[in-house]
């Protein structure tokens, strides 16, 4: 290419926040290898911060259930027109879509821009990377053969299922491995936070959507309360993804605290405090030993894990019933550093759990959904895969707890946490189980290896035939 041509344009179409950050991650490596060429697409602050033209802001796209879709639709299908518009005026030498299969491939009879781009623009490669439901072993159909020249996936078993149905796939290895990382030594941000690092800490991970925060968390507070009146000298962080209104997640922190504060003068006796916790569940609608860190956030030696925990247990026995508000502190923007520092989390089903497994976080995971969306469940729950949970899914068995809809009750949620934190043992054999899953993930430099494969596919080149396209199993 001559200084003086036109400069090689790319649209990305990313959809929520997990596929703003992988896409991202994939931008750079784009522009690492090609400097010169332009980016443009949808996504979030993750994507613009990496050099891309945001058309369109789509962080805020993830919905759960048929209720929030069609409440979101119309700023969809308007945004949709938008871009439509932008690409067939750019002409960009290729479209990456991330995940986001409604948008991207279509549902209940809408078109999606893959489709729309194959009529329309024919003569545009499609790379589509992160396919949806990659995570499934078995895949009996997909439209991905008619709708994408190359399919970067992570997953080893999707690569040859979607060959098996003969869609041009490769795999990458999952791009989380090169993400997931503190973004500080614990100790740093134990610091910063006023975190007792002597004490046991339980993360709070809600969610990335507004329903989540309003259906999800409240389950979450009031396990914390259960937890600890069990566990003395507990603390707990909540991690604040970016795309939440913050004024909803501070919002729902003080109507709990208010709630305990007004109850602190009543009798405290255990019959007491359960049934003020039943009078939240009621109000909110819901039914139903610290180890040292390593500068990569990982646990020191097995032994010492055991030793110190059981260490603190005897320790915490004596101390004086817990009174007052809730420890909490609300962590924005730093969700891996939450991860690390806490030695449970309780967190809602999505990309979250694979990030926490990932860092070999013992984990309890819940999802609970709108009144609006519960009929939707009983229908097709039937159909659903076995599991809620990333961790489970990939293993093909429960290596940790998940608790969806009406079973995801505070009690069951607390009792879980309780298990790990006073079972040091459990907690060792689980962290075994997340290191199997996570090797499932093939090598890092997923982000890398699919940044080149965009090029070849610009630049004419079979894609894979270059070195940096290496195996990643």
């Amino acid at each position: 290419m001559t200084p003086s041509s036109n400069p090689v344009q790319i649209a990305i179409i990313s959809g929520e926040a997990s596929g703003d950050r992988v896409g991202a991650q994939l931008a750079r490596e784009i522009r690492r290898l090609r400097p010169d060429w332009q980016l443009f697409g949808t996504g979030g602050t993750h994507l613009r911060d990496a050099g891309v033209e945001i058309l369109v802001d789509s962080s805020r796209w993830g919905v759960v259930g048929v209720a929030q879709g069609l409440a979101l639709l119309p700023k969809i299908l308007s945004a949709s027109s938008d871009l439509k518009n932008q690409l067939l005026r750019r002409k960009p030498s290729l479209i990456i879509p991330i995940d986001a299969g409604a948008f991207n491939l279509g549902f209940a009879g809408l078109q999606g821009l893959c489709p729309w781009a194959r009529q329309n623009m024919p003569a545009t490669p499609i790379l589509y990377y992160f396919p949806p439901g990659s995570w499934r072993r078995t895949v009996k159909r997909t439209s991905l053969k008619e709708n994408a020249d190359l399919v970067a996936t992570p997953f080893p078993w999707s690569e040859s299922e979607l060959k098996r149905l003969g869609v041009n796939a490769r795999f990458v290895g999952h791009p989380l491995l090169d993400l997931v990382a503190p973004s500080e030594p614990p100790a740093t941000f134990a610091d910063r936070y006023g975190i007792e690092t002597e004490h046991p800490v339980v993360g709070l991970f809600p969610g990335s959507r507004r329903a989540e925060i309003e259906h999800i968390l409240p389950a979450q507070l009031m396990a914390a309360e259960i937890i600890r009146r069990r566990v003395p000298g507990v603390q707990f962080l909540i991690a604040l993804a970016s795309t939440v209104d913050k004024g909803s997640v501070f919002d729902q922190v003080e109507k709990y605290q208010a709630f305990l504060r007004a109850r602190q003068s009543r009798d405290t006796e255990q019959g007491e405090i359960e049934r003020r916790l039943r009078e939240w569940e009621e109000a909110t609608g819901i039914s139903g030993g610290r180890v040292p860190l390593s500068a990569d956030g990982q646990f020191a030696a097995p032994e010492d894990l055991v030793r110190r925990q059981k260490a603190w247990i005897q320790k915490a026995s004596g101390l004086p019933e817990p009174e007052g508000p809730l420890p909490l502190v609300l962590v924005e923007g730093m969700a891996y550093d939450v991860m690390a520092a806490s030695d449970v989390v309780i967190i809602a089903s999505g990309t979250a759990t694979l990030e926490a497994a990932i860092l070999g976080k013992p984990m309890v995971i819940l999802y609970r959904m709108s009144r609006w969306n519960k009929p939707q469940y009983w229908l097709v729950r039937k159909s659903l895969p076995p599991y809620i949970g990333l961790p489970n899914l990939l293993a093909d068995k429960r290596i940790v707890p998940e608790f969806i809809q009406d079973d995801a009750t505070p009690d069951a949620l607390a009792e879980s946490v309780i298990d790990y934190l006073l079972e040091p043992d459990r907690m060792l054999r689980t962290r075994g189980d997340l290191a199997t899953v996570r090797a499932l993930l093939g090598k890092s430099g997923g982000a890398a290896r699919t940044a080149q494969l965009a090029v070849d596919l610009v630049e004419g080149d079979e894609p894979g035939n270059r070195s940096a396209v290496s195996t990643v199993n």
